[in-house]
């Protein structure tokens, strides 16, 4: 079966000859709930705007950067069963300090850090939605559950790159993401304009390049050329490892001013 964001059939492809999965977390499946409010016994699926704005409100004064709405597609599912098929997408940004310390135990505590912020603001979020009546189960940043960088691409917040990371108009590739699962049916759903990035991905590559480990793997595969991200090579989480987003263009450059001369570039080639 091929999957539509990866272009490679069932996400595998062979390197030096072996089989290898396309895969892009690198924490376990399963976290436990850590939310203090317990599920509502009759949540409710409807939320108005001067809820959702609250809600906003509510999670940016927590420190969340980006907030958006997705449903969960059946692409964006890596495992179990999700309890619901709707979706708040949160961001927190990466500083200059993360992504430029050289990986080791500093860049490790750091990134660890600023994981374990991230899901104590998701846990609140979910609980915040639990306390006014909706369903909501929190997705932790480490999660294997989720392929969380489709899911920000799907609720509009950026586009997945070749990385495998998300790359938004705020910060580039440098932020972590995670989000709460709800029963609220009648999200403001996210819509995509950044449907140019895999576009200018393929061109650049500097981020396969700059990998000191080779984890970004650049293979034919029956569909056409693809980038894997091999998860035993990958040292992001061991030692804090960002070269990939340090090198990464949308890290370093303004995105209107990439974008502006990406299309440029492509209409003066006709």
């Amino acid at each position: 079966m091929k999957n539509k964001n990866s272009g490679c059939c069932e996400d595998k492809a062979e390197v030096n000859g072996e089989k290898c999965e396309c895969s892009c977390n690198c924490g376990f499946l399963e976290y436990p709930d850590e939310c203090r409010v317990p599920e509502p016994e009759d949540p409710s699926e409807k939320a108005d705007d001067e809820f959702l704005g609250r809600l906003e409100e509510y999670a940016r004064s927590l420190g969340i950067s980006n907030i958006g709405y997705a449903r969960l597609t059946p692409d964006v599912i890596l495992a179990a069963d999700p309890p619901y098929r709707n979706a708040v997408v949160l961001t927190v940004d990466m500083d200059d300090d993360l992504v430029l310390t050289p990986p080791g135990r500093e860049a490790r505590e750091m990134n660890d850090r600023l994981y374990e912020k991230l899901a104590d603001l998701t846990f609140r979020v979910a609980d915040y939605l639990r306390i006014n009546g909706y369903g909501a189960v929190a997705i932790h940043p480490l999660s294997g559950l989720i392929d969380l960088p489709l899911l920000g691409q799907n609720a509009g917040i950026g586009f997945k790159g070749r990385n495998g990371l998300l790359i938004s108009p705020r910060k580039g590739p440098a932020q972590k993401i995670s989000a709460v699962l709800t029963g609220i049916s009648d999200l403001p759903y996210g819509s995509s304009d950044h449907e140019w990035i895999p576009f200018y991905c393929r061109r650049c590559g500097r981020c396969i390049r700059a990998c000191p480990q080779d984890a970004l793997v650049e293979v034919e595969t029956c569909c056409g050329s693809t980038v894997l991200l091999l998860d035993d090579r990958c040292t992001g989480c061991s030692d804090g490892c960002t070269r990939c987003i340090e090198s990464c263009p949308f890290y370093r450059k303004d995105y209107e001013n990439i974008r502006s001369a990406f299309k440029r570039a492509a209409k003066n080639q006709g």
